[in-house]
């Protein structure tokens, strides 16, 4: 039992009294806020070498060396931090046990009251007998009396029984986020495993990769030697053979000319006659042939060439992408000559000094969050943002802010917001808070880039435009006049973008809808004759074929245009729809793919 007593006092000496700094059994040990402890000089020194003032005075900031919490030295420098009396305490039992080794090794463990030294109050060196709560802070009867004396105190045991209960529900919940952070830990290592299995295999993947492309480019080299040995083996034989007929018509004519010559000197009259039929002959029979220089052209003009493309050493580019699944921009609608079927209908209603009443001409706009189909409108005269479910149901808290005008989800979840009272643009997150906003005068309609750019339509007196801006508000672009400085806009009201990022404008007063590139310029536009005209045109949406849906307020119906402007067909018409001016797509959540339909506010 003695060589136990001792082995556990060894334990408690390693774990629990040896400072982390020095590894040495604690010095004056100096307790921080984070409660790890230090030996007051290796704090001293630790908060010299590491604090970025080098200095280890009031208010200096450092962080703990075990967990890096943020520290400041307090007033009354290295010194005030509180003394770890638990610690002392421990060390004399420790002590003490050591002693009485050869004796009960289980009193000096066990029996801690009769071992232990108690803590004694630093200033009197008194007993500590009561606890201040006015303070938190354990004192003797002489501080009970003096500085604590208008002070509300209770006993010593008292105080501690109940901080005990708060210690172990404390202590629950530690529990409770030890686990929880142990198991996002395990999490980590996991990736860090698929990070170290994806490395490995990628690196063997460029491997593989690099060396199927050499094998093809020593493939293809080859390739090109054989053609070119072919090549000129036949552009050889072909220059042989011309060389050798060459050779034979030399031979010919050196012995005709020598013939000649010999018959010039020695012949008689009978065999110079003779001879110059002969000699005329051949040299007819040799003009009927090419020339030497068309030969010559032609055998010899032939040239091999080997054209070598420029390799690209660039076989593959390295990205990171999100493994969440990202929310669709442009989605697919069915463009069936059906007439839409009516699945359910709401009225947005609000209730004011105690009554219930309709908005007229109100959502002013409407969107659905692709990731649950829940409908998030624009009441432009409660001055209100409302998320609703297909049933009419509200979800989620209102967002209050001056004449909403429209509204319009982000890749990233996020709302933005056309506050056209205040004439400005408002980022919202889902938990209701304003990410980001910036100033637009006369505000109206809002629609984003494939790049995330915003594009806003304003009504600014005499400066009616579209306006493209980057997301944090500087302006890239404004649209508003043509080469002829004529203006294109009178009300320009609703906004959104093709999945090309064309821009589509309503023009709410010239019963027009624009469309724009990206660089501004007009590439179609419609107003309507006769049946697909158009009367005060308000919401704009485009799927992802890029056809338009135009909700034609006016005519009390909404339009369905091609990508260039043109009159399709009435998608909706005659089914009592009065001054429609929002129009959405609304998503069908189904378990494994999802669909869309047009979603109308009136």
């Amino acid at each position: 039992m003695a060589a136990k007593a001792g082995n556990l006092a060894d334990i408690l000496t390693n774990d629990f009294l040896c400072c982390q700094i020095c590894l040495g059994e604690f010095q004056e040990p100096k307790a921080l806020p984070c409660l790890h402890t230090y030996c007051l000089k290796c704090l001293t020194q630790f908060i010299q070498e590491t604090s970025p003032t080098r200095r280890a005075d009031p208010g200096t900031m450092f962080q703990c060396a075990v967990c890096r919490e943020d520290t400041r030295v307090p007033n009354g420098g290295v010194k005030a931090f509180k003394t770890n009396h638990h610690i002392t305490s421990l060390f004399d039992a420790v002590l003490a046990n050591k002693k009485q080794t050869d004796t009960t090794s289980s009193q000096s463990l066990r029996n801690r009251e009769s071992i232990v030294k108690q803590p004694t109050c630093e200033r009197h060196q008194k007993e500590i007998l009561f606890y201040c709560t006015n303070c938190n802070e354990a004192i003797c009867i002489i501080c009970n009396g003096t500085t604590h004396k208008h002070h509300q105190s209770t006993d010593l045991s008292e105080a501690a029984k109940r901080q005990k209960s708060q210690i172990r529900d404390q202590l629950k919940r530690l529990e409770i986020n030890l686990k929880s952070k142990e198991q996002t830990a395990n999490k980590f290592h996991k990736h860090s495993e698929t990070i170290n299995t994806t490395k490995v295999e990628l690196l063997k993947k460029i491997d593989q990769t690099a060396s199927d492309l050499q094998k093809k480019i020593a493939s293809h080299a080859q390739q090109l030697k054989q053609e070119v040995t072919t090549r000129c083996h036949q552009q050889s034989k072909t220059l042989e053979a011309e060389l050798s007929n060459f050779d034979m018509q030399i031979g010919v004519l050196k012995s005709m000319k020598q013939f000649a010559e010999k018959i010039l000197q020695h012949g008689q009259d009978a065999e110079v006659v003779m001879l110059q039929k002969n000699v005329t002959t051949k040299l007819a029979e040799l003009e009927k042939q090419e020339s030497d220089i068309t030969v010559l052209q032609k055998v010899c003009s032939t040239k091999i060439t080997v054209y070598i493309s420029e390799i690209n050493p660039t076989f593959g580019k390295v990205e990171e992408t999100s493994q969440s699944t990202p929310r669709p921009r442009h989605p697919f609608i069915s463009l069936s000559s059906a007439a839409p079927t009516l699945i359910n209908s709401f009225k947005v209603q609000s209730s004011e000094n105690g009554a219930l009443f309709s908005i007229t001409a109100d959502p002013e706009s409407i969107t659905a969050d692709p990731e649950t189909g829940h409908l998030t409108v624009a009441e432009f005269n409660t001055n209100n943002v409302k998320t609703y479910n297909v049933n009419g149901e509200l979800q989620q808290p209102v967002i209050s802010c001056n004449q909403p005008q429209d509204v319009l989800y982000l890749d990233n979840g996020n709302l933005l917001v056309s506050v056209s009272g205040d004439g400005e643009v408002w980022e919202v997150s889902p938990d209701q808070q304003i990410v980001r906003k910036h100033k637009v005068k006369g505000c109206r309609g809002i629609a984003v880039t494939s790049d995330g750019n915003r594009v806003i339509t304003s009504n600014e007196d005499s400066n009616e435009r579209v306006i493209i801006k980057t997301p944090d508000g500087e302006i890239i672009r404004e649209i508003k006049h043509d080469l002829n400085n004529q203006k294109y806009f009178n009300y320009p009201l609703y906004v959104t973008v093709t999945p090309s990022d064309n821009i589509v404008a309503s023009d709410r007063l010239k019963n027009c809808v624009f469309i724009f590139n990206i660089d501004g310029q007009l590439l179609h536009k419609y107003s309507g004759s006769g049946e697909g005209q158009l009367s005060h045109p308000c919401g704009v949406r485009v799927d992802g074929q890029g056809h338009i849906i135009v909700a034609d307020c006016g005519n009390h119906r909404i339009q369905l245009l091609s990508p260039k402007c043109q009159f399709i067909r009435h998608l909706i018409k005659d089914e009592g729809l009065c001054e429609p001016r929002a129009v959405a797509l609304l998503p069908q959540l189904e378990p494994y793919h999802k669909t869309y339909r047009p979603l109308i506010g009136t």
